[in-house]
C-alpha cells in the first residue's frame, strides 16, 4: 500500500480526483482512506498556528497518518494544498512509501503530473495506470484466487453431495 499525496492549489478538484481514485481502488478490493486537508485541519492542526514551523509540523502529521495507514494495508489518499516543497520533501524522505500527484505545477517530487483542465475521471485514470505500471495494484480482473482449482473442485463436489448444486 502507498500514501498518495495529491498536491495543488485547487483542493476541491484534488478531492474529486482522489475520490474517483479511491472508488477504483475499492473496486479492486483495496482498502482506502481519504484524508482531505480541510477536513482534518481541526484535528491534526490542534495547537498549531499559521507559522512556517507549525505548517511543517502539520505536514509531518499528515505524512505520519499516511504512513500509519499504509503500514496497515490501507491506501492513504492525502489531499492538501499549500504544503511547501521543503516540507513535502521531508515527509517523502521520512515516510518513503509515498507517491506525489501534482495538479498543474510539477516539481522535483512529482511522480504523476495531472492537468487542471482534464476531467477528474481522466486524471484518476492516469493515477490508476501509474499504480498498475509500478505493480502496486493488479490490472482489473486480476485479483488473487481465493481457492486453488483443486480446492474449488472439492468444494463443488461436497456441495453436490449435499444437494446444493
Amino acid at each position: 500500500m502507498k500514501t498518495i499525496w495529491f498536491c495543488g492549489d485547487n483542493e476541491d478538484l484534488l478531492t474529486s480526483i482522489a475520490e474517483v481514485v479511491g472508488e477504483e481502488l475499492i473496486n479492486r478490493e483495496q482498502y482506502v482512506e481519504l484524508i482531505a486537508h480541510n477536513e482534518v485541519r481541526e484535528i491534526l492542526g490542534r495547537g498549531l498556528k499559521d507559522t512556517s514551523e507549525d505548517k511543517s509540523t502539520f505536514a509531518d502529521r499528515l505524512g505520519f497518518l499516511g504512513n500509519l495507514l499504509h503500514r496497515n494495508k490501507v491506501f492513504a489518499l492525502v489531499v492538501s494544498k499549500n504544503i511547501s516543497l521543503k516540507d513535502r520533501k521531508i515527509v517523502k524522505e521520512t515516510y518513503r512509501n509515498y507517491i506525489q500527484v501534482n495538479l498543474g505545477n510539477k516539481d522535483e517530487l512529482t511522480d504523476i503530473s495531472l492537468n487542471k483542465m482534464d476531467e477528474p475521471k481522466f486524471n484518476a485514470k492516469k493515477v490508476i495506470e501509474y499504480l498498475i505500471k509500478q505493480n502496486i495494484i493488479p490490472e482489473a480482473g486480476q485479483g488473487t484466487d481465493v481457492y486453488s482449482k483443486d480446492e474449488e473442485e472439492e468444494i463443488r463436489r461436497r456441495l453436490e453431495e449435499l444437494g446444493y448444486v
